[in-house]
């Protein structure tokens, strides 16, 4: 009955154990006289400890082959110098450590802990794995624990592969943006047209300002300055009144444009000015996006014709307008009206320069063709 000793002081009711342990205090290692889950008493022989003072004490516990050590905060609660004993109270133990001292006590009132001379033996403790059967309902969900994990690699995996493929698909298209497309600084639709000029110096006294006018119809008179004879303009096609430049009673001069006709079935496209430097490009073939204010878009618009480009052209900086078709289109309400136009030339174009034809449009974009004549 000498191994466990109960104490009756109130504050400490934990049954105490000898067993062979040693303590690190303040850089001294002593042994340890007993030990319970609640505290331990030390043999510090002379050495006087300050009552109520916490230090940090390593308990080593001596197992067979190896040395466990436990940190614990320890509070000196008595000192006794003639008795050699320091009794100290651990001071706020987590749960691992409470539970680890509960085990090592368990342990060894049930014999599965002995002591033998200064170590303890884990020897007593017999165990045959091939008398144990295994439990169906753990080997279950074992394997349905691995295929959980497996599930959720792949899974991982997979959302990985998903985010690194639309990183690159927005790197690609952010690349794509800005090495193979490019957009025109100024697009908008029109529609072919001719201007009426004025043949002298004179006041406009008569002026068509609208409708629909045939061949051989007046458009225009015109009183010269220098005699009272009028000048009478008419119309070379069956046209329609596009834009009058020019108001009733109005000085003009010779060359002045008047108005502007277009053919009745002439059809509406877009023009785009596009920097020289960019229009060089275009020669390479390109694909056209025209996107109409409501945010209509035109997929099968094309380029109607390039014009030649001289080493002046490209040392003015100016910029050129481009003819685009806009298919089947209807266009017809809209002339006038701010469109956007990109030029998409894809990496793997590889047609050779276009030649333009001798009759290709010139730099202003629009045929030279005389509209209407004078008739004095």
């Amino acid at each position: 009955m000498n191994v466990v000793k109960f104490e009756a002081d109130v504050q400490r009711q934990h049954a105490r154990y000898k067993l062979p342990l040693k303590c690190v205090i303040d850089g001294y290692r002593y042994t340890c006289l007993d030990w319970s889950v609640g505290g331990v008493g030390v043999a510090t022989g002379k050495t006087v400890l300050p009552e109520f003072k916490t230090f940090p004490v390593d308990l080593e516990f001596p197992f067979d082959g190896f040395v466990f050590t436990l940190r614990v905060d320890a509070q000196v609660r008595y000192c006794d110098p003639t008795k050699g004993r320091t009794g100290f109270q651990y001071m706020s133990l987590t749960e691992e450590k409470l539970r680890f001292l509960r085990y090592v006590r368990d342990a060894h009132l049930s014999g599965e802990v002995v002591t033998l001379n200064d170590v303890l033996d884990l020897s007593s403790r017999s165990i045959d794995p091939r008398s144990r059967k295994k439990d169906a309902s753990s080997e279950e969900r074992s394997s349905g624990g691995w295929y959980e994990a497996v599930a959720r690699r792949w899974l991982r995996i997979a959302v990985t592969s998903v985010l690194g493929i639309g990183v690159l698909l927005f790197l690609w298209g952010a690349l794509y943006q800005k090495l193979w497309t490019f957009r025109a600084d100024q697009s908008l639709v029109t529609i072919d047209s001719a201007a009426v000029i004025a043949p002298s110096d004179g006041v406009v006294t008569n002026i068509v300002t609208q409708g629909a006018v045939k061949a051989g119809d007046p458009v225009a008179t015109i009183l010269p300055t220098a005699n009272n004879r009028s000048v009478t303009v008419l119309a070379r096609c069956d046209c329609i009144i596009q834009d009058v430049q020019v108001g009733l009673d109005s000085q003009v001069r010779a060359g002045q444009r008047l108005l502007s006709l277009s053919m009745q079935n002439a059809k509406p496209h877009v023009v785009a000015m596009v920097d020289y430097s960019q229009a060089l490009r275009l020669f390479k073939g390109a694909r056209v996006l025209v996107e109409l204010p409501d945010g209509t878009s035109i997929s099968n618009a094309a380029i109607r014709d390039l014009p030649k480009l001289t080493s002046t052209d490209l040392a003015s900086g100016n910029k050129i307008p481009i003819n685009i078709d806009v298919g089947d289109a209807d266009l017809a309400s809209m002339v006038g009206t701010p469109v956007t136009v990109r030029f998409v030339h894809s990496p793997w174009t590889a047609r050779a320069l276009q030649q333009m034809p001798k009759s290709a449009v010139d730099t202003t974009g629009t045929e030279s063709r005389p509209a209407a004549e004078t008739k004095g």
